[in-house]
């Protein structure tokens, strides 16, 4: 068995030798996930306007738990540990697309000052959910959400924002993998039905 320095070091290795981290480090700075879906004009005027703050997905659980639980099984939710594998875990051209919320006010800062909105969360997608989560204890109904379900033009380019031409592995028709992710768990293979059973 491998001593652990010597993992970390393979590790770093085998993501140094990615041609896309090469050209993520020397390419300017990403764009914020949300400020590139919503447009920058609303993009700055729903953030002055105080209204929006990321409350990390244990309040998600509270009432999807069906689709916590299938998130806990994607890769979006292990996103940050292969930043951490790289030693890229804290710079500023990947994390924008490897934590929530990161470069928007009270999102991501580090694994030390905001641990619990590393990796992609369900607001990494939908961005801040205080407005969700107050609306939902009010009404028991959907909505609040800058990139929610009831927009889903912001909600495909909060998608579009990471899954780039140069990071775009993890699918090969972007429409299909985006459709997938309307069920709990979208890595799930669904079971065909035969005729007569």
């Amino acid at each position: 068995m491998l001593p652990l320095f010597a993992v970390a070091v393979l590790g770093a290795n085998a993501y140094a030798k990615d041609p896309r981290i090469e050209e993520q480090l020397n390419a300017s700075p990403p764009k914020i996930p949300l400020k590139y879906a919503l447009g920058e004009k609303a993009f700055d005027k729903a953030m002055r306007s105080g209204k929006y703050y990321y409350v990390g997905n244990t309040k998600c659980r509270l009432c999807h738990r069906k689709f916590f639980l299938g998130r806990k099984k994607d890769p979006h939710d292990y996103a940050m540990k292969s930043l951490k594998e790289g030693g890229y875990d804290d710079n500023p051209k990947c994390l924008p697309c490897h934590s929530t919320g990161y470069g928007v006010p009270n999102g991501f800062k580090s694994m030390k000052e905001t641990p619990r909105l590393a990796n992609v969360q369900c607001e990494g997608c939908h961005g801040p959910g205080n407005r969700h989560v107050k609306i939902a204890r009010k009404t028991k109904k959907g909505g609040g959400f800058l990139a929610g379900a009831d927009n889903p033009k912001v909600l495909e380019r909060m998608c579009k924002s990471c899954h780039t031409e140069r990071w775009n592995r993890s699918y090969t028709d972007f429409h299909t993998a985006y459709k997938k992710y309307k069920n709990a768990d979208p890595n799930k293979k669904k079971k065909i039905k035969t005729a007569g059973k």
